[in-house]
């Protein structure tokens, strides 16, 4: 999974702050509060993503509407997923370590709290 280009990530976070679907014009809408931008580039974004598999889309009146593949946070846990299992030899545990690490007390309690529940279920195959 490659990370998104400059423009790419600007639409795709829009789009998650909006439930994860929005036409063209509504996310030029949303852009335009901060910055001016050509409906086409952003036409032109969204189909890229639509492209690379990020974005599914469906015909609503003379538009489409874009909704996101993922949710942004499992996007960011397929980041780490990819990160973990890319080339190189590292020692998962090692990295996941300083990962954790770093995280804030709250951060590490929200985990704490992850892993206990995960306990309870079966593991994915």
């Amino acid at each position: 999974m490659r990370v998104f280009g400059e423009l790419e990530t600007v639409v795709m976070a829009r789009l998650w702050e909006s439930g994860g679907s929005g036409t063209a014009r509504e996310v030029v809408e949303q852009l335009r509060t901060d910055r001016e931008i050509a409906y086409t580039t952003v036409l032109s974004t969204m189909e890229n993503l639509y492209r690379k598999g990020h974005l599914l889309r469906e015909r609503e009146g003379k538009a489409f509407r874009y909704r996101t593949v993922l949710s942004h946070p499992e996007h960011i846990a397929a980041l780490m997923r990819e990160a973990l299992s890319g080339g190189g030899e590292h020692d998962t545990a090692a990295v996941l370590a300083h990962f954790v690490g770093e995280m804030s007390a709250d951060e590490l309690a929200g985990l704490k709290e992850v892993i206990r529940r995960r306990g309870r279920t079966s593991p994915k195959p």
